[in-house]
């Protein structure tokens, strides 16, 4: 007999049975996927912080040091933000980061067998492999990888300067190319191509963003040599 869920097929104590708790589970998986990015941003930003002032440029500075991005009055890491980042900041990055990949990890290579032939397993999670070839099944949960990284990128990448922050983009940009040309995940060749394309259209809009930024972020506000000729 095929496994149908990742729960067990029983009835627990209050009368509900384990095909509720399987809906319950699908819609949950799907909630988190369509607020996933500004979960994910609002999440990290508990754990974000702001340079200010620099204690070498003046000694007479009074906001001296780091705070965090959500309250520029409170310092880094002391008083209510430790209380914050610890309280609910933990528990949504295991939550968003941790729980939720591997879920989906596990629910779809422990069901690898029967995706396909199992029609209570695919009115409920088919939403999660239908797409992809049945060796890349679980690709949900690395495009669930993928974009917590490139959030991750936006948030912590701002301390590092504006180009940098570019160039990690561009880097994982062409990491997610590399994965789709080499694994080619998805069922349709259709989809292959217009997922290629569009990250392709990213990767070239940021490499042209890097080979024509203006060198202000390091002299005044002269353009880059590629910008004059």
């Amino acid at each position: 007999k095929h496994r149908t869920s990742l729960l067990p097929r029983f009835k627990v104590a209050n009368g509900v049975s384990a095909g509720f708790l399987n809906q319950l589970l699908s819609s949950t998986i799907v909630v988190l996927f369509f607020f996933l990015p500004s979960l994910a941003r609002t999440t990290f930003s508990l754990f974000a912080c702001v340079s200010v002032d620099h204690p070498s440029a003046d000694a007479s500075l009074s906001a001296v040091g780091t705070f965090w991005v959500f309250d520029m009055g409170q310092a880094c890491y002391e008083g209510y933000h430790r209380a914050w980042a610890i309280g609910l900041g933990v528990p949504l990055v295991l939550l968003l980061c941790v729980m939720l990949p591997g879920a989906i990890f596990y629910l779809v290579l422990s069901n690898r067998s029967s995706l396909h032939k199992n029609p209570d397993f695919r009115r409920h999670y088919g939403f999660l492999y239908q797409a992809y070839r049945p060796a890349c099944c679980y690709w949900e949960g690395v495009i669930t990888l993928q974009t917590l990284v490139l959030v991750a990128v936006s948030v912590f990448g701002f301390n590092l300067g504006s180009y940098a922050q570019v160039f990690l983009l561009h880097v994982c940009l062409m990491s997610i190319m590399a994965s789709l040309i080499l694994a080619k995940p998805y069922a349709q060749a259709a989809t292959l191509r217009t997922m290629s394309q569009g990250v392709g259209c990213l990767c070239i809009t940021t490499y042209i963003a890097l080979t024509l930024w203006p060198d202000s972020y390091i002299s005044g506000f002269a353009p880059s040599d590629a910008y004059r000729n």
